[in-house]
Parts: structure tokens; sequence; C-alpha cells
């Protein structure tokens, strides 16, 4: 009996039994506070990159194959030091075209390195006047976490929409209107 009472009455190991519980708990509340603000920075970034290649597609009267490669690599280097290869980023450039009857949006022409993926311009609906148009970017980023054993990862999609600054119509390759 004497042995027990001074056994409940022994206090050396109490903060290590209190640390041994609140440690993992806390450790855990770091963690994901780590990843709540990189996942805020990754989607922060490809917001940004969408709006800049939005932007930087619309300053000229035409584009190239190559001036588009440039402006996506652009993008790539505002989502530095996030990773960006091809698995991880994806990057749809499409000039949206009004009618000029009625101002119904259509495909004037898209960015061929978006592949077979085929934008749907209603998603330009009353953003131009008739015979106008509009540049319609869609950023796709996988966001994998950096703690990916406790958290999974995510894709975050951006869009932006910008219109021309000089010219009603962006060209491609010499021409406004191509064949999807």
């Amino acid at each position: 009996m004497e042995l027990m009472r001074s056994v409940l009455r022994c206090r050396k190991g109490t903060a290590g039994v209190e640390a041994a519980l609140l440690l993992p708990v806390l450790i855990s509340m770091l963690l994901g506070l780590v990843e709540i603000s990189k996942y805020i920075e990754a989607a922060q970034r490809a917001m940004s990159a969408a709006q800049s290649v939005a932007d930087l597609v619309t300053q000229d009267v035409t584009h190239t194959d190559a001036s588009l490669a440039e402006i996506r690599t652009a993008a790539r280097l505002v989502m530095a030091p996030l990773p960006t290869g091809n698995a991880d980023l994806s990057i749809m450039i499409v000039s949206v075209g009004f009618d000029d009857e009625d101002g119904t949006p259509f495909v004037l022409w898209q960015d061929p390195y978006a592949g077979t993926v085929t934008a749907d311009p209603n998603r330009a609906t009353d953003l131009g006047d008739p015979g106008e148009s509009v540049i319609m970017v869609t950023m796709t980023y996988n966001y994998d976490s950096p703690f990916g054993f406790l958290f999974e990862g995510r894709t975050l999609t951006e869009e932006a929409f910008s219109r021309p600054r000089i010219t009603s119509r962006i060209a491609l390759n010499g021409k406004t209107d191509h064949e999807l």
C-alpha cells in the first residue's frame, strides 16, 4: 500500500508523458500549416501565370507557334520554384471570336500545344462585342503535397480572359480563323 502511494505521488515522468501526448498533435498542426501555405502559394502562382499569359498574348497583333512557346515559358517562370514539367502544368491558349451578327462566341484559333483538348467558347459569353475577340487561357497545375504521406495532391485550374489591345482579332501564324 505504501508503495502504491509513493508511485502515485511521484511526478518525475509527468513532463515526458505530456510531451509524448502533445508532440504528435503539435507536429501535425505544423505540417498542416506548411501544407496550407504551400497550396495557397501554388494557387496564387497559377492564377498569376494564367493572367500573365492572357496579358502577353493580347499585347501583339499576331503570334506564331514560336511566340506562344515563349509565352508558355514565361508562365513556367512565373510558377517557379514549383515543378512545371509537362505532367505538372498545361496551358491552353484560345482566341474566341464573337459572331458579327449576333455575338455568339466561337473558337478562332487554339494553341496547337494544347493537344486535342478543345476549348468551350461559351465560357467567354458576354465578354466581347460582335466582330471582336477575347483571349481565353486555361491553366491546369497538378499540385503535389510536399507531405505526400499525409496529404493528397490536388489539381488547380485557373482561367484568365483578356481583350486584344491593338486589334479586334489576334492572328496566329498570319490567320485569324483556323480550322480545328
